[in-house]
């Protein structure tokens, strides 16, 4: 005699039939099994007590076939039996799957083989409200799982645009306190360009002159969000160390040619060439006007006295005294003013 184990004698599976809808049932064609609400994606028949629906006969395989619903809410039975596992007159095949339908008498023991009395099987039908909500579900699903893949890949390539965009081109790397250069707007590293500076005046990327060099908080603190969220793309903490000693850009707003001015002052002469050269000197001092020494190119001065010098290859040269440490500082001739009371070196060189 054969018994079913019915999935709604069990406490377990009653309580779960409670909550969810069946999405097929096996309405036994034979008095001796019970009918089966299908609750769960995957059902195992046969002889084994392990199965889902277990069957007492000798005849069936211990696993005699599976019924399943995959992904789309489509049910389906796969023969595992080598004596066979039947849809109407059919045999499936031990190994083969099809699509079951709602209507199909499946066939555990078919009349064939056995008397159509002793004939065991069920007859199936699918919940196809439940297999339309659960092919909606995946749709849905796999829409969501599309449009995620999309955002993932839209911020994904901003990422790399934008890591891009946060790279110096100095040192090929993610910017760290960023400076940004008037008028091109092209920014650096505050290090890098700290060290750029020394040997030229142009923006390192496009050329062109460099007039301000502002820091760039905005940048800074996008950069900083970047690397919480990719602390793979930071730099070894002794190099960032190294770049605050290098950063001589500490200021908000610079001017390159003031800084450059402060950072390397021209040299001054010393002795008759010192501070005083370089401003207007009163009236009856050693030079008249030095405006008019740079306009003409000529120096004035009241006759000093004993001022020594000595001609050579029609160049001046001091041999001492008021013009000491100081050699072809003039070329040309000393030439006396009509009033006697200057003397001009012509054609200062």
């Amino acid at each position: 005699m054969s018994t079913s184990k019915d999935q709604n004698s069990d406490p377990k599976s009653a309580e779960q039939s409670q909550g969810e809808k069946p999405w097929g049932k096996l309405t036994s064609f034979n008095v001796t099994l019970d009918n089966v609400n299908l609750i769960k994606d995957t059902y195992s028949i046969g002889r084994n007590s392990t199965n889902d629906i277990a069957i007492v006969d000798i005849r069936l395989s211990g696993i005699h076939c599976k019924i399943y619903r995959n992904e789309d809410g489509e049910c389906w039975i796969e023969d595992l039996s080598s004596n066979g596992t039947y849809i109407e007159n059919e045999k499936i095949g031990k190994g083969n799957k099809r699509k079951l339908c709602s209507g199909d008498k499946i066939y555990l023991l078919h009349m064939s083989k056995v008397k159509q009395e002793e004939a065991l099987g069920y007859v199936f039908s699918a919940n196809h409200e439940d297999a339309s909500a659960l092919k909606r579900k995946r749709e849905e699903e796999e829409k969501a799982i599309e449009e995620a893949r999309k955002i993932n890949e839209k911020q994904q390539k901003f990422q790399e645009e934008l890591g891009e965009e946060m790279q110096c081109v100095i040192c090929i790397d993610y910017i760290y306190q960023c400076v940004t250069l008037i008028p091109c707007l092209h920014n650096f590293c505050a290090a890098c360009l700290s060290d750029w500076i020394e040997k030229s005046s142009a923006c390192p990327n496009c050329r062109e002159e460099i007039i301000e060099i502002k820091k760039n908080a905005t940048v800074n603190n996008i950069i900083e969000k970047f690397m919480e969220n990719n602390p793979s793309k930071k730099r070894p903490k002794e190099e960032y160390e190294e770049m605050d000693k290098k950063n001589q850009l500490k200021e908000d707003k610079i001017n390159l040619a003031e800084f450059k001015r402060k950072k390397n002052p021209q040299p001054q002469l010393g002795g008759l060439f010192g501070p005083s050269l370089f401003r207007p000197q009163p009236s009856g001092g050693l030079f008249q006007n030095l405006n008019n020494v740079l306009q003409t190119n000529h120096l004035f001065f009241n006759s000093p006295p004993n001022l020594p010098y000595r001609m050579n290859n029609n160049n001046i040269y001091n041999s001492g005294g008021l013009f000491s440490n100081q050699s072809s500082i003039f070329n040309r001739q000393i030439a006396p003013q009509n009033n006697n009371s200057r003397y001009c070196i012509e054609n200062i060189t």
